[in-house]
């Protein structure tokens, strides 16, 4: 008598279960769910769920994302004794996780200060706006259409805006003009508008396998680094931004505004480096980029000395060690993204798609 399969015990959460197909029909074949799995999202008899092919044999299930109202996922919020700071944090986040609508509610009128707070977190939002403010009631809604932005050009745009706040730097100190570096701050501000809507993109294609495809993201293994690279960008774009500042009250001259422009310059090169080797996924480019960002830190302790050595003032030298102090930081932000890149390089989900082997080639001269 042939061997029965026995039916394998519940895996432990996050492990692997091995289960028998069984045939149904004349012509079709099943697979029970693990229970814990179906009572952890509320998995029923009726319920949808999506099949996505990841190549190699491997096949994800998911829910297909049904939801109650037909689309809108809404967040109730009590903000009863809420701080007004508390108040835009949560909407910040509750726009990043996805939430379509949010509605503020207190048994008592709402004190003008978080009123403001409100409307100004929509107004600074991508696609966010205050559409009801009652006296007891904010209702905040967001009209973005996801799968209308596409995750590369969003990333390109926030690179084009990082670009430009160097370039308002170097301007300022060619022309000796600190009215260019005020500019900095708006272009800062929108940067971080970008950045809340590539977070809120990365989160909805984590959800749903359509829009991770109609956004151009081939895998759901490149979501956490996408999510990483546009944070890394966001921080080098407040630290260009903080240079601003530092250089806005005495703009240096002469040598000192040389060799500045220079150090923005190596820094604007080494981002375009490391951004082209992310979007063509080059392991060889990614590796040279790390190569330039490593000789250039080992230089800044001496170029730090040269530049505080003919400072006329201490006020004047601790400015220029914190502008060389955030180009740093910032040049390590590009580091983490060649590291990504790298990693990438060789993911199965990249593997696979280049016939076993990691990108190694330079990218195109046309990227």
């Amino acid at each position: 008598m042939p061997d029965v399969p026995t039916r394998p015990e519940e895996p432990e959460s996050g492990r692997a279960a091995v289960r028998s197909v069984q045939r149904t029909g004349l012509s079709s074949l099943a697979v029970t769910l693990p229970k814990a799995w179906t009572q952890a999202f509320n998995v029923r008899s009726g319920s949808l769920v999506r099949f996505q092919d990841l190549g190699e044999g491997r096949l994800e299930v998911s829910l297909a994302g049904q939801l109650a109202d037909g689309g809108s996922r809404t967040l109730s919020l009590d903000a009863t004794d809420l701080a007004p700071s508390l108040v835009a944090r949560l909407l910040v986040g509750a726009y990043i996780t996805g939430q379509d609508r949010i509605v503020l509610t207190s048994p008592e009128e709402f004190p003008v200060s978080l009123r403001e707070e409100v409307a100004r977190i929509a107004q600074r939002v991508l696609g966010m706006s205050l559409i009801e403010d009652e006296g007891r009631r904010l209702e905040v809604q967001v009209f973005l259409d996801p799968t209308k932005h596409r995750l590369p050009s969003l990333l390109d745009r926030v690179v084009r805006m990082v670009r430009m706040e160097v370039e308002l730097c170097e301007r300022a100190l060619h022309r000796s003009n600190p009215a260019l570096l005020r500019q900095v701050a708006q272009v800062e501000e929108e940067i971080d508008r970008f950045y809340l809507l590539i977070a809120r993109q990365i989160l909805l294609a984590s959800n749903d396998f359509q829009v991770a495809r109609d956004i151009g993201v081939p895998s759901h293994h490149y979501q956490l680094g996408y999510r990483v690279v546009v944070k890394m960008l966001e921080v080098a774009g407040d630290l260009v931004a903080t240079i601003a500042i530092e250089l806005e009250p005495d703009l240096p001259g002469g040598k000192d505004a040389e060799e500045l422009v220079a150090q923005l310059e190596a820094f604007d090169a080494v981002l375009v480096r490391t951004m082209t080797a992310f979007r063509e996924v080059s392991a060889s480019e990614a590796h040279e980029a790390l190569t330039q960002i490593e000789g250039w830190i080992e230089q800044e302790e001496k170029l730090s000395a040269a530049l505080i050595g003919r400072s006329r003032d201490k006020v004047g030298a601790a400015r220029l060690q914190k502008i060389l102090s955030s180009l740093g930081t910032a040049m390590e932000m590009l580091g983490v993204v060649n590291e990504i890149t790298i990693n990438r390089s060789v993911e199965p989900e990249t593997v696979a798609r280049t016939g076993g082997h990691p990108v190694l080639a330079r990218p195109s001269p046309a990227a």
